[in-house]
């Protein structure tokens, strides 16, 4: 804040001024920025007589004698109104209701039998080992792998060819 603005009472202070709603520290700081600035003083006389024009105003407005049947109806009447309005219209609130309970239960159908629907399944059997007792179209686990055989030594008599073997 610049000391031009700091010198000078705000819009607020104004209006507490002139409303009389400042406390008795604030209100002799106000007077004393009153008594050296004729800015802040032109403001609040100004303030002064806005508030004097709306309070003559208020009083001289009132209301012409034949609106008030408008608004009392328009008041008083207003639940009965709602409740004509609602009545005319219950026939079309009934076929609304009813078509988006119909279109919501559709819709519940379908994504159930879609998501229930079973797999389809290729019709033409798998090559590979079948078991009896399993069906063909089941996939057979495959099966653990054997340990290899110890190697087995020749049996005499056999014909084996080897560097111990001569004719």
């Amino acid at each position: 804040m610049s000391s031009r603005e700091e010198m000078h009472l705000s819009d607020e202070q104004l209006d507490d001024y002139a409303d009389g709603a400042m406390t008795d520290a604030e209100r002799a700081a106000a007077e004393r920025q009153l008594a050296a600035c004729e800015r802040c003083r032109r403001a609040v006389g100004d303030t002064r007589e806005l508030l004097a024009w709306a309070t003559r105003e208020r009083q001289a407005v009132t209301a012409p004698a034949e609106l008030w049947p408008l608004v009392a109806a328009s008041t008083i009447h207003l639940g009965a109104v709602r409740r004509r309005v609602l009545a005319s219209m219950r026939g079309l609130l009934v076929i609304g209701a009813i078509t988006l309970i119909v279109a919501t239960a559709m819709i519940t159908w379908r994504v159930a039998r879609w998501t229930a629907a079973p797999r389809a399944v290729d019709p033409t059997p798998q090559a590979g080992p079948h078991r009896s007792g399993t069906h063909p179209m089941v996939p057979v686990p495959p099966r653990p792998p054997r340990p290899p055989r110890p190697p087995t030594p020749p049996r005499p008599g056999t014909g084996s060819v080897g560097p111990s073997a001569s004719p």
